[in-house]
């Protein structure tokens, strides 16, 4: 058969040849689908084109093609029916919560709003393969009120009454919802306890000298806290203050705790005053504690020797030695100083009785203030003061006049006379200040060097600066030793040997006597025992003395002196060099 004359042939041969001349727009166009407003629109291909595809990928959009759901890569044509079915994911959930927190001291309101979800096919432009996308329309959560949030308060007890208003309100506002503390309880406050300050140091603490550039005794280690008569002791600050009780936010009442009182007490030695405020000592001694009390000890007790683990003791109560007092130790008190064991080398002083069962050997004790400034310094001190006075503060006086430097220019004589007098004196009281207790040796060192800067170097630098301070030293000095000199004091021991002992009321020896030791008593000095001795040393009283056996077969020189006119020296035995003199008439035993 010829290809021309075959029909079937020409007609496929004339399509070809028709397609030939078609143009390009016009051949094998694929097929395409999109999705405008929510629907499927499907174009089919032309010539060999393909055809387009849909993929039911998004797991919120179910596809139906021609009522079928499909759940893979489906063809499509012009003639399928394209449905999309959109998942709705709940609709908008409101919830009220409350919690109470913080032992019901606070309730919490939640609201919690969890809005719905509408999905939707999404626009898709012309595409051979669709793939299924969603997005979603919020399906808005069910509004709630004031009153509905107070119900859930009040059903888990909160008391309405502590519910804020306010905070309520912006809470319900909030488009999400939220929490917020819509009540508080009121928190109690507790009561202050009244405040007592202590105004004494309870135990003994380290001299705190040490911690400066000051000249220390490395034996005085240690302070032993005391306080003088007229000392406040301790004061009440501020008083008790009362609790405030609060509330939970159910109402329950939570208790404060309520301001303690702490009262004030006296015990001996210690006094109350301003409206039972304030703890003054009614005598000198050692602050303590003792029973709830403050008390002050009048005597402080030693129990075993003074010596270099004590450290000096300085007080001002009565002081009880059980030991004895060591080598180059210091006993200073205004009370009484009681001392079971010996005195060695060491030195004490008291302003009141001081009783040695031992032995005083090389040391140096005194009873009592003031005993040989009232004997033998305040006499000159008070014509040193005279002088002064007549000089410097007696507006007709020619210092006053022309100043002192010129008088000694003017009156060349009488200043001359003036500094033998001043001169005189000085030495009087330089001779006996071995015999005064060393702090007031202290101070009148420096009254003297004062008085040799104003009348014995020339007045050089004298001003009346240095004249007033030198007159307020020596006005000080007189009034501690006049008032000292009332205090009547008794010294007692047992034997002592190279000391010095003095007593601002008597001197009393109960042993075996004295060997080369000085005795200063105001009114007398009483050895008890007929058979004591005393050997060498110089023994001064004011009204008596009554001695054993005075003196030795060697010679040894003892120096007796009574001050008074109408005094006595009396003793079993005088030896010989023994010097008697009774209101400076003396008498030599030979």
């Amino acid at each position: 058969m010829l290809i021309g004359t075959n029909p079937i042939q020409d007609v496929i041969f004339k399509g070809q040849e028709s397609l030939k001349h078609q143009s390009p727009e016009h051949q094998n166009k694929d097929g395409y689908i999109e999705v405008v407003l929510g629907r499927a629109v499907v174009s089919d291909p032309i010539g060999d084109g393909r055809y387009a595809s849909i993929n039911p990928c998004d797991p919120n959009i179910d596809v139906y093609v021609n009522g079928d759901s499909i759940s893979e890569i489906t063809i499509v044509t012009e003639k399928d029916r394209i449905e999309f079915e959109s998942r709705a994911d709940g609709e908008g959930i409101t919830e009220i919560s409350v919690e109470i927190l913080d032992d019901g001291m606070k309730a919490v309101l939640t609201i919690d709003k969890s809005p719905g979800r509408q999905y939707y096919v999404k626009d898709v432009p012309k595409t051979s393969l669709l793939n299924v996308s969603s997005d979603y329309r919020e399906i808005p959560a069910p509004d709630v009120t004031l009153a509905q949030c107070l119900q859930e308060l009040k059903k888990v007890g909160v008391d309405l009454k502590s519910v804020d208003g306010t905070v309520a309100n912006m809470l319900v506002g909030q488009r999400y919802g939220g929490s917020a503390v819509v009540a508080e309880g009121k928190y109690p406050v507790d009561g202050r306890d009244s405040v007592v300050e202590y105004l004494f140091k309870k135990n003994k603490y380290r001299n705190p000298d040490f911690d400066t550039d000051k000249k220390v005794d490395l034996l005085d280690h240690t302070i032993m806290p005391t306080v003088k008569v007229g000392e406040v002791l301790a004061k009440k600050v501020s008083f008790a203050i009362p609790g405030r009780d609060g509330q939970t936010v159910t109402g329950e009442t939570v208790k404060a705790r309520q301001g303690r009182d702490i009262p004030l007490k006296a015990g001996n030695g210690a006094i109350l005053l301003h409206n039972d405020t304030r703890i003054v000592a009614v005598s000198s001694g050692r602050p303590m504690f003792k029973n709830g009390m403050v008390v002050v000890a009048p005597q402080l007790v030693i129990s075993r020797n003074v010596d270099p683990g004590t450290g000096n003791i300085y007080f001002d109560g009565d002081i009880r030695i059980k030991g004895s007092v060591m080598d180059n130790m210091k006993v200073v008190t205004e009370g009484d100083i009681t001392v079971l064991g010996n005195v060695l080398q060491a030195s004490l002083t008291a302003g009141g009785i001081v009783n040695i069962v031992g032995n005083i050997i090389s040391s140096r004790v005194y009873a009592g203030r003031g005993v040989a400034n009232s004997l033998c310094i305040l006499p000159k001190i008070q014509q040193i003061h005279s002088i002064i006075m007549a000089d410097f503060y007696d507006v007709n006086s020619e210092v006053w006049l022309n100043g002192y430097k010129k008088m000694r220019k003017r009156f060349p004589d009488m200043c001359a006379e003036r500094v033998r007098k001043m001169e005189t004196l000085i030495k009087d009281i330089k001779a006996v200040l071995s015999l005064v207790p060393e702090r007031e040796a202290e101070l009148m060192e420096g009254i003297l060097e004062g008085l040799d800067r104003v009348y014995g170097r020339g007045g050089i630098g004298v001003g009346t600066k240095l004249i007033n301070r030198l007159n307020e030293d020596i006005q000080s000095y007189l009034q501690a030793a006049e008032g000292s000199n009332h205090m009547d004091a008794d010294l007692r021991f047992g034997y002592a040997q190279n000391s010095s002992v003095q007593a601002n009321g008597d001197v009393i020896i109960t042993g075996r006597g004295t060997y080369q030791t000085d005795i200063i008593a105001k009114r007398s000095i009483n050895f008890l025992k007929a058979s004591s001795v005393v050997r060498g040393g110089m023994l001064i009283a004011g009204k008596r003395i009554d001695m054993g056996v005075v003196g030795s077969s060697a010679g040894i020189k003892t120096y007796c002196k009574v001050l008074e006119k109408d005094g006595s020296i009396n003793a079993v035995r005088f030896f010989g060099n023994t010097i008697l003199n009774i209101n400076n008439k003396k008498q030599v035993i030979s």
